[in-house]
């Protein structure tokens, strides 16, 4: 026993210990021979020396409290306030709140294994379960249920260097463990997932008949097929923002004759060539304009061909890395709308028979998990982003055709509210800026107000986990990664400049003249 109750209301209750805690420790209770399971909001000291007593740094205020005949232990009870979670109910696999407080008088206990590891929805190592790490200032385990995280999408939130990166690695690893098997597919907007490949050859996820695999796509080595295409994918593409409305117009009626002779498939040539079967001697001009600009469908990405191959991106036990690094940001959008409605549209055919094994670039038997990091590039707060129309909507859908979808991003209040709160299941990690917690704090339901406080105060690889994967909101420990740490961790700059001044030294590396223009010397 660590403290008794010493008054109860509406609003929680308060107990008064000796014992120092912090904030959100959960702590319990007996009632009806149940465990009823608290969690701790707040702590202040019962009592407090005189101010007289704190004035003299070279005096111990115990020892003056001692010599005015006071009892120095006085000083030392703390009144904490708390909230009821509940007790766990096996057959609802939930904690339920008694709808009352615990009386006057009732001993205050630490939360022990066995209240705490209900916390966690499934059993670590156990089919479906995703170990993340363990409760703040506690040993007990918390695994995730990947069964609600991929089916009801879930968000990982943090500042620059909390660990956002590492999380993520945590959480993949777990979805390739023997006892998952998942098909996972990362957009990497910086190329910082690299290390994930080790996990092909860690024991700990190979057995006798499974042995996870990695896929890393190279920006070189993605492509676009132009007829997945949308006629706005073509004008967002060609419009400088001089594009006229007579040309938006031709160009739509080029496309749409293309598609209604059931083209669904065809090359640049083929759009070139219904462009060129508008032109007449009233809108010659504006022919050239459209051709000219349609030159930009040239680029390396876009290809007659070539599309997102859906099948060997998601394998069951495979990542696949999509490194659009070096690719600028609206073709990045692009890729990721391109990708993201091709993958809606085939587990949606799948799902309704529609597709089969005889259609190969559209049949996908089973769910799939993306991982889309920058999150609030591709679904931005305010403005328009080409895949901002299909992530919303697989994030409202996607549950139904088994699409699982894991929003990373650094700034929440850039990212769109709407598609935030699609995410049922969140980690969240150190969070500084005041506008960045607002966005949190409206859009996490579960977490209560005295976590949210918390967040400025998170150390690196410190998380409130919240949602339905988790059975009551918890402060975590994040676990040890098995893979190498992501290449996103911030550079050593003295260490780095040291070492390239011995290397200059060894290899007796000339000094960079300086330029006698730029030279202002007085």
């Amino acid at each position: 026993m660590i403290g008794t109750v010493d008054f109860s209301d509406e609003e929680g209750f308060t107990f008064i210990s000796s014992e120092r805690i912090p904030k959100g420790m959960f702590v319990a209770y007996a009632d009806s021979g149940k465990k009823i399971l608290c969690r701790v909001k707040h702590g202040e000291p019962t009592k407090q020396y005189p101010q007289e007593f704190l004035l003299d740094n070279e005096l111990d205020a115990d020892e003056i409290s001692s010599f005015y005949g006071l009892d120095p232990q006085d000083f030392k009870y703390y009144s904490y306030s708390a909230s009821v979670v509940g007790y766990f109910d096996a057959a609802m696999g939930e904690f339920v709140n008694p709808r009352l407080n615990p009386p006057c008088g009732v001993k205050i206990g630490r939360a022990g294994e066995d209240v705490l590891k209900d916390i966690s929805k499934v059993k670590a190592g156990a089919a479906g379960s995703a170990f993340v790490g363990t409760i703040l200032g506690d040993e007990t385990g918390i695994a995730l249920s990947v069964r609600d995280i991929a089916s009801q999408h879930m968000s990982i939130i943090a500042s620059t260097g909390a660990g956002k990166s590492y999380t993520v690695g945590v959480l993949i690893e777990e979805l390739l463990k023997p006892y998952n098997m998942a098909p996972v597919l990362i957009f990497d907007p910086h190329g910082e997932y690299s290390t994930l490949g080790e996990v092909q050859n860690i024991p700990e996820f190979i057995t006798p008949s499974y042995r996870p695999k990695v896929k890393t796509v190279k920006p070189e080595n993605i492509k676009i097929r132009v007829s997945d295409l949308f006629v706005s994918d073509f004008i967002s593409i060609m419009d400088d923002g001089t594009m006229s409305d007579k040309m938006k117009t031709l160009f739509r009626t080029a496309y749409h004759n293309l598609k209604n002779n059931s083209r669904k498939k065809f090359t640049r040539n083929e759009l070139r060539q219904e462009i060129e079967a508008l032109r007449d001697s009233s809108n010659e001009s504006t022919i050239e304009g459209i051709l000219w600009r349609f030159r930009k469908l040239d680029g390396s990405i876009f290809d007659d061909f070539q599309t997102i191959p859906l099948a060997d991106y998601f394998k069951v036990g495979q990542l696949t890395v999509m490194d659009v690094s070096g690719i600028e940001e609206t073709y990045q959008q692009l890729i990721a709308s391109v990708m993201l409605r091709r993958l809606f549209d085939a587990r949606m055919g799948t799902e309704n028979n529609k597709y089969n094994e005889s259609h190969v670039d559209k049949f996908l038997p089973y769910p799939v998990f993306v991982v889309i990091e920058e999150a609030h590039r591709f679904a931005p707060h305010s403005g328009e982003a080409k895949s901002k129309g299909i992530l919303k909507t697989i994030l409202s859908e996607g549950r139904k055709f088994g699409i699982g979808v894991c929003l990373v991003s650094q700034r929440p209040s850039k990212l769109d509210a709407d598609s935030l709160s699609q995410c049922m299941t969140q980690i969240t990690m150190r969070i500084i800026n005041p506008t960045d917690q607002h966005q949190i704090a409206q859009s996490i339901e579960s977490a209560s107000r005295d976590l949210i406080a918390e967040l400025p105060s998170l150390a690196k690889g410190q998380a409130i986990i919240s949602g339905v994967a988790i059975n009551t909101p918890t402060l975590v420990r994040i676990r040890k990664r098995l893979t190498g740490d992501a290449k996103g961790r911030s550079k050593d700059a003295p260490a780095l400049w040291q070492a390239q001044r011995k290397y200059e030294e060894k290899h007796e590396v000339s000094p960079v003249r300086a330029d006698e223009e730029m030279d202002v010397g007085v």
